[in-house]
């Protein structure tokens, strides 16, 4: 409610001179003072976000103690806000407390059914315990719609998920949409490298490695895909080349140890 403001204060009466008809001068003018603007109530809901924004950050950082308590300010302050349930979820799939996982998902879609980010993560839990079906229908719902920010990760993480099934060719149609979404997309590019390699195609292989070559910190599992492609190649100098790059950043990686047990099947 606003307060009201301080009223004008009344001139002075002009007192008349008994002498010459002279008239005095006015009191002197003083101007109104406004007290300051109070500060507008911040909505539970807009407080719950905060509370679950920085949650996601410290869910990120690895810090999940902290994010959980977050979290839990955010449902005190709306229980109804469906985005605390849905980093709820991540966070306890992370602690690998899957019965409280499934349940946050759950509860986040009961109270968003249409949200994308929801179901892209749904699937996600569902895809990495063994529910791969399931799973994709989920990403295609996130897919599908299209106000959803970043399908792109979506669709390569309905690529490795149908390659998991054995879907190779259902796979790489994901991997191309998602390059399509996103042009030199490092992920899909790795998952189209890997279908080709098995497949004998050793140059559509080497060239999808160009782009996964291109990301600042390539994973060792990359390098060594590329050191395979280039092996089969028989390209020496390319295969020392990620080798040398296993060994100087990656010294202590199963991958760095499998350099020469021959593995490149």
């Amino acid at each position: 409610m606003k307060r009201a403001l301080v009223p004008l204060l009344l001139f002075a009466a002009a007192l008349l001179s008994a002498c010459a008809g002279k008239q005095a001068a006015p009191a002197e003018y003083q101007p109104v003072r406004q007290l300051p603007p109070q500060p507008q109530e911040v909505s539970p809901k807009t407080r719950a976000q905060l509370h679950t924004d920085l949650a996601t950050g410290y869910y990120e950082r690895g810090q999940m103690d902290v994010a959980l308590q977050e979290l839990g300010e955010a449902v005190v302050l709306d229980p109804t806000y469906a985005q605390a349930y849905n980093v709820y979820g991540l966070v306890y799939t992370v602690l690998r407390e899957d019965a409280k996982a499934q349940q946050n998902f759950e509860r986040a879609l009961s109270l968003a059914p249409n949200d994308p980010e929801i179901h892209h993560n749904w699937g996600w839990y569902l895809c990495a315990h063994k529910r791969e079906r399931e799973a994709l229908a989920q990403f295609d719902l996130a897919i599908r719609d299209p106000l959803y920010r970043t399908p792109e990760i979506a669709l390569v993480n309905a690529g490795r998920c149908a390659q998991e099934l054995g879907e190779t060719r259902m796979a790489e149609q994901y991997f191309r949409r998602a390059l399509s979404s996103q042009p030199g997309n490092a992920l899909a590019s790795y998952g189209l490298a890997v279908i080709a390699y098995k497949e004998g195609r050793y140059p559509d292989a080497r060239a999808y490695m160009r782009a996964v070559m291109q990301t600042n910190s390539p994973a060792p599992e990359s390098l060594y895909l590329g050191m395979c492609v280039e092996r089969k190649l028989g390209d020496r100098q390319a295969e020392l080349s990620y080798v040398s790059q296993l060994r100087n950043r990656y010294p202590k990686s199963a991958e760095t140890e499998a350099i020469n047990a021959d593995r490149c099947e």
